[in-house]
């Protein structure tokens, strides 16, 4: 096959029972995408055709409807009587169904973060209202580092609806009160998520069965071992919230997607990592950090991440200079923790805090120039760098939340400084 409508093949990636997937690239962006072409016999099959023009058409009708970085995006889709296709954004790397396997586990901090990526991602969707239903280590892309993708939505169900007829999804990663009869909810996202968790972290599935009946049993009525048990030195803290998002009865296991991420985000705080020793912060710190800093309160979840990828954030020691008066550079700091001193000549200008941004003016100046003032931490404190290149090259979007909060900082400044030229 050389094209799919106006895009041209250029390989294969795979089939399964309804469609196969290529990689083809789109003539007018250049950009490489993902093509999911529906077999025309799966779509008109007497026995499961309705089931696979359902699933494909919950799929197609998300293009351009939701738009987060670990969500696969949905470009284009085309239902025809000759050719019914979904155009997606092409992942490189593959799925995590490579790393469920104990020759290849990767680093539980790893898990961890991946973990915390998929639960923004999965919330965010259901603030979409939608509950995804087939929440499998197949359906997670993983690019390089923990940076992942939630990808096939055609499963999904609105927030609220009965599910109805047979249970959707793959047996393992299916909450017990699905397997019962049950209709899916957040709760039942929640499982599937936490049990992604599991086999990353064990390296291999909870229960050994023969069958999907055996397999059904197990989960409904058996505990399983916890991952620990197959591969020594996993967290203790971690395993608990393993165990909580996979726990059977709905009303013990985690009630929203905030309280799940959460706990992910407490690990951070505390236990020993190799980032507390080297001073480098990881993804979910620093999406933590942000969430609770005034400063972002007013960026949404898509401009957060955006933050997180254009900003290097290092824990600096007491009295470590960060900007040198004289000195040249553009790049500005947003304090995330602990406290800095803004000196010249020697003299205490002000102190800045949690929240406050420092060496704005020479981004806002739009040129290099030589710095005003010296600026050291006062305290032991993580700090988030961001260039003025880097935020030139963001969104849009991006750049207009930030340019307002300079200003608003901008103002706030001036009155308070025209307030103590009152007071002398």
């Amino acid at each position: 096959m050389e094209s799919i409508g106006k895009y041209r093949v250029l390989q294969k990636l795979g089939q399964g029972a309804s469609s196969a997937v290529y990689r083809a690239q789109d003539p007018f962006t250049g950009r490489d995408v993902a093509i999911k072409l529906m077999f025309t016999g799966a779509l008109t099959d007497s026995a499961d055709g309705a089931h696979y023009r359902q699933m494909f058409l919950n799929e197609a009708g998300l293009a351009g409807k939701i738009d987060h970085p670990h969500i696969v995006a949905i470009y284009d889709a085309v239902v025809a009587d000759d050719m019914s296709y979904i155009v997606m954004e092409y992942v490189e790397g593959g799925t995590l169904e490579k790393y469920v396997s104990s020759e290849n586990l990767l680093d539980q901090q790893v898990v961890a973060e991946i973990i915390f990526k998929a639960i923004r991602a999965l919330g965010f969707a259901f603030f979409k209202g939608l509950i995804h239903r087939d929440i499998k280590p197949g359906n997670i892309l993983f690019k390089s580092g923990t940076d992942i993708k939630i990808g096939d939505f055609g499963a999904s169900v609105k927030t609220g609806a009965k599910s109805g007829g047979p249970a959707v999804g793959s047996p393992l990663y299916m909450a017990p009160e699905l397997i019962s009869g049950g209709d899916a909810s957040m709760q039942s996202d929640i499982y599937a998520l936490g049990m992604v968790m599991y086999v990353l972290l064990a390296g291999r599935a909870p229960y050994e069965a023969s069958s999907h009946e055996s397999l059904a049993y197990q989960i409904i009525n058996h505990e399983p071992e916890m991952p620990s048990q197959f591969h020594p030195g996993i967290s203790a803290s971690l395993e608990d919230i393993v165990k909580q998002a996979i726990a059977k009865d709905v009303s013990r296991r985690y009630q929203s997607w905030d309280e799940f991420g959460r706990d992910l985000s407490a690990l951070w705080r505390t236990e020993h990592t190799p980032q507390k020793t080297t001073g480098e912060v990881s993804d979910t710190e620093r999406f933590g950090f942000l969430k609770n800093l005034a400063f972002f309160k007013d960026f949404p979840e898509n401009e957060l991440w955006e933050v997180v990828t254009i900003s290097k954030w290092r824990s600096f020691a007491p009295n470590t200079i960060l900007i040198k008066e004289g000195d040249e550079g553009d790049s500005f700091f947003i304090i995330a923790e602990g406290s800095v001193k803004v000196t010249r000549n020697q003299k205490v200008l002000n102190v800045l805090s949690a929240g406050d941004c420092v060496g704005e003016m020479s981004y806002l100046a739009t040129r290099v120039g030589p710095r005003s003032a010296t600026v050291a931490t006062a305290t032991q404190s993580v700090l988030m760098k961001i260039p003025a290149a880097d935020l030139n090259a963001a969104t849009e979007s991006c750049r207009a939340l930030f340019d307002r909060k300079f200003l608003t900082t901008l103002v706030e400044r001036l009155e308070t400084a025209n307030q103590r030229l009152t007071v002398t």
